[in-house]
């Protein structure tokens, strides 16, 4: 059995939470009636746009998720490009939220 590295921990952990969220996706407009049968509720069933830009915003994040773990365990070179590129993200995702919101 191969060993468990903390790189390869983080990366199993990458695909688990995106492949979660592909099957979030897919079953949230799902919900359980009190018979126990399963119906779905069309106010939640994402339209042709919406499941476009998720997809891209899904395909963008798992991207970067995974750069930047690859850059982590590189070298130290790739940890403080790792770390810039974290600060970076810290900066300009509340900034990115705020402007949306508008």
């Amino acid at each position: 059995m191969a060993k468990l590295t903390m790189k390869r921990l983080m990366n199993l952990l990458g695909v688990v939470i995106f492949l979660g969220m592909i099957i979030m996706a897919v079953t949230n407009p799902l919900t359980i009636d009190p018979n126990l049968g399963f119906y779905q509720t069309e106010k939640a069933v994402m339209k042709d746009k919406q499941l476009y830009e998720f997809a891209i915003f899904l395909l963008v994040s798992s991207f970067t998720y995974f750069l930047l773990v690859q850059l982590y365990f590189s070298t130290p070179k790739g940890r403080k490009v790792f770390f810039i590129i974290l600060s970076v993200l810290a900066i300009a995702a509340p900034m990115v939220a705020i402007y949306l919101e508008r």
